[in-house]
């Protein structure tokens, strides 16, 4: 079905004003004559549903397609218009899910598309694209009520039980007894007929002329119906409902006098002879079923109990070693489907975030191109400007302007070429830096957005901190992703928020490291995202203020830096620690091997 389809979507102006003007005149023409009506009728998809329709007996009414917007593809018969967008079933599959199956109610008579004289009720499914991410059209067949539920009235409860099946409203809708109209049940037992709770009682009047009647009742699921729901009721005659009941009652009450006389008879001898190997053999396989048997049964009465003692005890035996082989395989096919499952999900989320980081790496290089041109202007105007100034006698506080101007221009630029990096996936060239420094820089531009907010800012540094190998404008990237994600943890969090950076120098297994922990007095970090925190596109934060980029990049510029990037909850907020080699410790960087971002995907 879905090629006709497409090419019927394919055969409108790209325009939706004209798109409306040609179903318009396709409409006008479908009322005025039969030409295109039999024109419809007679391709090819369209005697698909009339055969469709005919293998399924007198059930269907009729079938049909529409295109996405709702006009008419082919039909089993002829419907009573063309254009079907306004339906409630074309309208309740464009607002629900690719997955959404519609079922309608009872349509009256001559109200369905078909004009049939019969109650009908339609059922309709979307038609996704080859992708199955669109609907391109809808497939709808109409049935006739009274025989797609033929077989309510089938049902039979012994010799007078049957079903019925009621609306929302305890409107009768099929019965095998009486007509609809006929029924009388009372309000009390309706209320529990319609209600979403199901349940069995006692009815004193059951609407078919019978007392103390037993009647179930529940919920149709499953169905999702737009505008009512569905009730099964079933009932059969109390005379034929209790009469097993008074058979076994007058039975029970014969064998019970027999059976008196002869367990008294028999009492004494069963209490000496029976009972304690009964006991014994009880008690163990109540052991062999909570798994605590341990040992043979102690019965030694020379007989079939002793014999059955035996056998219990080998049973037990074979029930331990067979349980635990299936415990053991159980173990061992549990490992390998929690393998496979994992290994499927992770070969998965490689592929869609490849696909989102090659889309983000071209967009990225073209956003980073079209900001080097301007910047390249404003530069040049800078230093014209500067150079102006150094020639005239200007205010020291317009020089210092000029010169932050150029400061951050130049950031611009390294940022852009940062960009660029990160899209074509080159490395960095990294130099000894003083890391302090760094982060002292990062402090500063920072206390420039806390300056309005109840936050503070501490910075513990530490003097014997080696120099480290880097990029330093890559580092403060990395920097600033953390601060600015600690300031965005304690703000609304608390009145007084607090946001430290420090750093220190460590040795590690003979290897000497530079580490920087920036760390807020916020919520923390949930336990069950700690693991996907620095994933692509994973963010927190409401729709609008964060992509989920910014710890990725973080952890990619790292690893490019040969360090790593670590989160822990403290006993108030999150911490996060930079590891960086300081100079001398590790091996030596190689361009072209793949490293960080690249390694972690």
């Amino acid at each position: 079905m879905r090629q006709p389809v497409e090419a019927a979507n394919l055969s409108y102006p790209g325009e939706w004003t004209e798109t409306q003007r040609l179903i318009q005149a396709r409409a006008q023409e479908w009322e005025k004559g039969r030409e295109s009506a039999a024109r419809l009728l007679n391709s090819e998809l369209s005697r698909f549903l009339l055969e469709t329709k005919v293998r399924d007996g007198d059930k269907m009414v009729g079938l049909l397609i529409t295109d996405r917007y709702g006009a008419l593809v082919a039909a089993s018969s002829e419907p009573d218009h063309y254009f079907l967008s306004q339906e409630p079933w074309w309208e309740a599959l464009q607002s629900g899910g690719l997955d959404r199956v519609y079922v309608s109610g009872v349509i009256p008579g001559q109200e369905g598309s078909f004009r049939t004289p019969e109650e009908t009720i339609d059922i309709a499914v979307p038609i996704l694209d080859d992708h199955q991410h669109a609907i391109i059209g809808a497939i709808k067949a109409s049935y006739r009520f009274d025989s797609l539920f033929a077989m309510i009235k089938e049902i039979r409860i012994g010799q007078t039980g049957h079903a019925m099946l009621f609306d929302a409203a305890g409107e009768p809708l099929v019965c095998p007894i009486l007509p609809r109209r006929a029924h009388r049940i009372p309000s009390q037992l309706m209320a529990k007929i319609v209600s979403s709770d199901p349940g069995w009682e006692i009815a004193e009047d059951d609407g078919h002329g019978a007392t103390d009647t037993v009647v179930g009742y529940a919920p149709v699921t499953g169905l999702n119906l737009p505008d009512t729901s569905w009730h099964v009721f079933v009932r059969q005659q109390p005379e034929e409902t209790y009469a097993p009941i008074r058979d076994q009652l007058r039975n029970l009450a014969l064998i019970g006098v027999v059976m008196l006389g002869l367990l008294w008879a028999m009492g004494r001898y069963v209490a000496a002879r029976i009972a304690r190997p009964i006991q014994v053999l009880k008690t163990g396989v109540e052991a062999i079923s909570q798994g605590t048997y341990d040992g043979p049964l102690d019965i030694r009465t020379g007989d079939e109990f002793e014999e059955l003692a035996v056998a219990v005890h080998r049973m037990a035996d074979r029930l331990q070693a067979s349980r635990g082989e299936l415990e053991t395989l159980n173990a061992e096919l549990t490992h390998r489907v929690e393998e496979k499952t994992a290994e499927i999900t992770r070969q998965m989320r490689k592929l869609e975030l490849s696909e989102r980081l090659a889309t983000l790496g071209k967009v990225a290089s073209g956003i980073a191109h079209e900001i080097n041109n301007p910047l390249g202007i404003i530069l040049n105007r800078i230093e014209c400007m500067e150079a102006e100034a150094a020639q005239t006698q200007v205010p020291d506080d317009v020089s210092r302007d000029l010169v932050a101007i150029r400061t951050q221009a130049e950031r611009i630029s390294r940022v852009t070429r940062s960009i660029l990096t990160f899209s074509r996936g080159t490395v960095s060239t990294l130099k000894p830096l003083d890391v302090n420094c760094v982060a002292r820089t990062c402090v500063a531009m920072a206390g420039e957005r806390v300056a309005t907010l109840s936050v503070r800012i501490e910075s513990h540094l530490s003097p014997e901190l080696a120099p480290a190998m880097g990029d330093r404008d890559r580092l403060e990237t990395v920097l600033l992703n953390l601060i600015n994600n600690a300031i965005d943890a304690v703000v609304g969090f608390t009145n007084q928020g607090l946001v430290t950076l420090r750093t220190e120098r460590l040795t590690v297994e003979g290897e000497d490291w530079v580490r920087i922990s920036v760390s807020d007095n916020g919520p923390g970090v949930p336990s069950t995202i700690l693991d996907r925190i620095f994933d692509p596109f994973f963010t927190t934060k409401p729709a609008g203020q964060g992509t989920g980029l910014g710890l990725f990049l973080s952890y990619g510029i790292v690893s490019d830096h040969r360090g790593r990037i670590e989160v822990r909850n403290e006993s108030s907020g999150a911490a996060f620690d930079v590891y960086l080699p300081a100079v001398g410790c590790g091996a030596p960087a190689h361009e072209g091997v793949p490293w960080g971002l690249q390694e972690k995907f």
